[in-house]
């Protein structure tokens, strides 16, 4: 099985480790986004000690979580390693919200916290729950398995880098029970075992691909424009498209 993922992910877990060590350990407090920008006086009012161990152990629950998420996904566990990813936006919102009371220029000489100090809050956590919307949104998407049709020629394909291919640019027709060797994504979506979009094949190069490598076998199209490589969500279903689509392509021929 090709790592694709962990591989990814190894860049940003390396990243989360070494913040949050600077900033746990080496007490590297500049790297802390809103306190680094204050006044020198307003400086004075941070529980320094606290908040620098709150965003430190953020950061190296955050690094665990891409991990075992990566991991996840290599396996094929691709839902479970998107649960366990979802929890990176609760985990910042919590430790957002939380580390509040370590920032006494947040409140007044009462002990209550600033309206303005409110409205900033809310404003981060909306804006948290939107783009964890957001991405949810576009990992359904990713993992949605296209449909196929051929209509007036042309072989449709839809969902997320879809395509619509005239019969009449497509070269050859093959079906294989084996994929070659993906060695890079250029513009595309690789979650666990369910590619779509662009890739970099050994012995083939550039590839666009729609494909769940655990349910072969594969449809291979060689078009005017390049290759394409196919299945569905399951293999009899690939099969009986496949002499579907050929037949339609052969009587073109």
């Amino acid at each position: 099985m090709n790592i694709i993922i962990p591989a990814v992910s190894f860049i940003p877990i390396v990243i989360l480790l070494a913040i949050g060590y600077s900033i746990r350990v080496r007490k590297a407090y500049w790297l802390i986004s809103g306190y680094n920008t204050m006044s020198a006086e307003k400086k004075k009012n941070v529980n320094t000690e606290e908040l620098g161990r709150a965003v430190g152990n953020l950061c190296f629950f955050l690094a665990a979580i891409i991990a075992i998420a990566a991991v996840l996904m290599m396996v094929g566990l691709t839902t479970a390693g998107g649960i366990v990813l979802a929890l990176i936006f609760p985990s910042v919102i919590y430790t957002l919200i939380r580390v509040q009371k370590y920032d006494g220029n947040n409140y007044n000489t009462n002990g209550k916290m600033k309206t303005g100090s409110k409205v900033v809050l809310s404003m981060s956590v909306a804006l948290m729950v939107i783009i964890m919307a957001g991405i949810a949104v576009l990992m359904a998407f990713s993992v949605k398995s296209p449909e196929y049709t051929i209509e007036d020629g042309t072989l449709n394909i839809s969902g997320m880098y879809g395509e619509k291919i005239p019969m009449n640019t497509i070269r050859s027709v093959d079906m294989r029970e084996d994929l070659p060797k993906v060695l890079m994504k250029t513009n595309g979506s690789a979650i666990g075992d369910k590619l779509k979009g662009n890739f970099k094949l050994e012995g083939l190069g550039k590839a666009k691909l729609f494909i769940d490598r655990n349910e072969p076998p594969f449809i291979f199209l060689e078009t005017d424009t390049g290759i394409i490589l196919f299945n569905c969500n399951e293999s009899t279903k690939t099969g009986t498209f496949f002499h579907t689509l050929k037949e339609a392509w052969e009587k073109l021929q």
